[in-house]
């Protein structure tokens, strides 16, 4: 294994036996290394395999313009989330965190905020992660004297989240999200209320329509030729089916699925619960 370039004292862009380019980390690894000599492989702690030529180019362009302090920062965080989650973190979390940090800090400097519209949505799906997120945060600005906001928690949880799933997986978790975000802003404008989002039935709403959403996404939804349940709660609770309903036709605008009185039934029973006074 041979060092292409030197990036800083712990980090060294390498070719392996195989002739391709990784980026090589490690205490000490680069110190008064040059292009062209073997790496001191007791030294390596972490190999990151780059996914191209474009790619590669692009992180050492990013390497280089960030201080090293960051990416020793961003090193310790990936380790402790190692030591932290079930899942694998892929090797591109190195280069997107390094980023998503850089990005964050030259933001706080110029006091330019972004709202993170997921942060609670993440909290509740992704636990584990966003107690990651907030310890980054936490440790960032002991590290750095910075004081950056509870939404880089969220941020940097979302990258731990992206880490452990594959592209289609990814695609799915983050239409999931939408759909109850969104279904969550029908349900707030038909009834014109807030949700009590720390409730025992949000939860129980939430649960469900996270099972509701997997079940639409897998073609497995609840069907059956009974009406008559169904047409009762109607009688007794018609805002609640209409709203229902409104949950059905936003469905079936964005999957283009249409969903059974079963389905509505069950949405409606927990819609009632959620807009009780």
């Amino acid at each position: 294994m041979k060092i292409v370039k030197v990036m800083n004292n712990s980090l060294i862009l390498a070719r392996d036996e195989n002739n391709k380019e990784i980026l090589v980390m490690g205490k000490g690894l680069g110190f008064r290394r040059k292009s062209g000599e073997e790496i001191d492989e007791d030294k390596i702690e972490k190999i990151f395999v780059l996914k191209n030529e474009t790619d590669t180019k692009e992180y050492i362009k990013l390497i280089e313009e960030t201080p090293n302090e960051y990416i020793e920062i961003t090193n310790y965080l990936i380790q402790y989330a190692n030591n932290k989650l079930r899942g694998k973190l892929n090797d591109q979390i190195f280069i997107t965190l390094i980023d998503h940090i850089s990005y964050a800090l030259t933001r706080y400097k110029k006091n330019i905020t972004l709202q993170n519209r997921l942060l609670w949505e993440l909290k509740k799906f992704y636990p584990e992660e966003f107690k990651i997120g907030k310890y980054a945060v936490e440790y960032i600005n002991d590290k750095l004297n910075v004081n950056l906001p509870e939404e880089e928690a969220g941020n940097i949880a979302f990258h731990f989240v992206n880490a452990q799933t594959d592209e289609a997986a990814m695609q799915n978790t983050m239409l999931t999200i939408k759909m109850l975000k969104d279904i969550f802003n029908i349900i707030q404008y038909k009834f014109n209320i807030t949700i009590d989002k720390d409730s025992l039935n949000y939860s129980r709403f939430l649960t469900h329509l996270q099972f509701f959403v997997q079940r639409l996404l897998d073609d497995t939804l609840i069907e059956s030729k009974e009406t008559f349940i169904f047409e009762q709660i109607a009688k007794e609770y018609p805002e609640e089916v209409k709203c229902a309903k409104l949950i059905g036709e936003y469905v079936k605008k964005i999957l283009n699925k249409k969903i059974s009185n079963d389905e509505l039934l069950y949405l409606t029973i927990h819609l009632v619960r959620i807009v009780e006074k």
